[in-house]
């Protein structure tokens, strides 16, 4: 599996877009992107990538939960492709489809388990590829230092739940992806959140 971190928009805050393709780019294989920042600003770049003869470029579009960052270009992705767009709850003229914990989506030539991952919001979800051992997290805060906060239950199962992931590589929301000892990262946060105050939702 390919997966592209496509570029944004420098004048406006966004969040990361990634393209998923299948290795050899094969009819079967299923063209989606991982969240789609704050505008269309990423299309001319996606115009210029081979994406596979006689294949729609982006067929599946997945939001990893509904802040503007994370969701801008998503009507722009269902004009110009005729995208279908899945995420955890309905937004009206966006969402196609919406998927939930321990559901299995195809992307790539790979299946991926949605894991409803609340914590930065109530909607979040992570994907995650067994076989490839990949994560693409959203904006779930995966580095928590100190253990003199609060913070609430469901953050605190959504690491526990993380953290018992074999990772390879954590493609995030913002910044760079996350492939130096990514599973000892979030058991460290975990062990530091059992030290800390967690609040009942």
């Amino acid at each position: 599996m390919k997966v592209i971190q496509l570029k944004q928009n420098p004048n406006v805050y966004c969040g990361n877009s990634y393209l998923l393709l299948g290795e050899w780019n094969t009819i079967k294989d299923i063209n989606a992107i991982v969240d789609t920042g704050s505008d269309d600003y990423f299309i001319s770049e996606i115009e210029k990538i081979f994406t596979g003869v006689g294949k729609n470029p982006v067929e599946k579009v997945i939001l990893t939960h509904n802040h503007f960052d994370h969701i801008g270009g998503a009507k722009a992705l269902k004009k110009k492709y005729n995208a279908k767009v899945y995420a955890n709850i309905l937004n009206e003229n966006i969402v196609d489809y919406t998927i939930k914990d321990g559901d299995s989506i195809n992307l790539a030539e790979h299946s991926f388990l949605v894991i409803h991952t609340p914590g930065h919001s109530s909607d979040s979800i992570s994907l995650y590829c067994e076989k490839e051992q990949i994560l693409f997290s959203g904006d779930t805060t995966l580095f928590i230092r100190d253990t003199n906060s609060s913070y609430t239950q469901d953050y605190f199962e959504t690491i526990k739940k993380l953290s018992k992931l074999k990772i390879k590589v954590i493609y995030p929301g913002h910044g760079d992806p996350l492939n130096e000892h990514p599973e000892e990262i979030i058991k460290a946060t975990l062990k530091n959140l059992r030290s800390c105050k967690i609040l009942s939702n």
